[in-house]
């Protein structure tokens, strides 16, 4: 993209911006927004949570959201401006067990950057990251083996929602 996707304007506001506002709508109990340290990032609608300077990726910000959170994790990525909030609310209403969370899967695999994640997961995070397996599509596989995630088959009209966007000509298509 050339700059931090976070920090990109849709339809007047920023990227962060507006799945801040989709998830506030969820109006849940606690709100994390897991940022890099150089985002600068500040709301008072959210706790925001900074990476560490060596930032490995999502896994470590998901573990530290669960730590954090002590309670099952909706995860929503800044570059999926398509999810819904009520797409977002029908991910949370599939599983009523607080230990057991839910992604969905598609032609590109699992998409673990919009998905409900259980604190029964930790252990396996931490596992991944002591081994340096930071692949969030490994540690969704053994999860889903773990029977800790209930996997859904994306429907063709919600995969545009899954639609990262990634580099100019994407923001273009839209």
């Amino acid at each position: 993209m050339g700059q931090d996707k976070a920090w990109l304007d849709w339809h007047g506001e920023s990227w962060w911006q507006v799945q801040l506002a989709k998830l506030q709508e969820l109006q849940p109990s606690r709100l994390l927004l897991s940022c890099r340290h150089e985002q600068n990032i500040a709301t008072p609608h959210a706790e925001v949570l900074l990476d560490p300077p060596a930032s490995d990726g999502p896994l470590p910000a998901l573990a530290r959201c669960l730590e954090t959170a002590q309670m099952p994790v909706l995860a929503l990525a800044v570059d999926m401006p398509r999810i819904s909030t009520d797409f977002l609310r029908h991910l949370l209403s599939i599983s009523s067990d607080p230990d057991k969370g839910v992604v969905y899967h598609g032609r590109h695999g699992y998409e673990p950057l919009c998905a409900l994640y259980p604190i029964t997961i930790l252990p396996m995070l931490y596992d991944a990251m002591a081994h340096r397996d930071l692949r969030f599509q490994n540690l969704v596989q053994n999860a889903v083996q773990a029977g800790l995630l209930t996997v859904l088959s994306m429907t063709s009209d919600q995969e545009m929602l899954f639609f990262n966007l990634n580099t100019p000509e994407d923001i273009a298509s839209l």
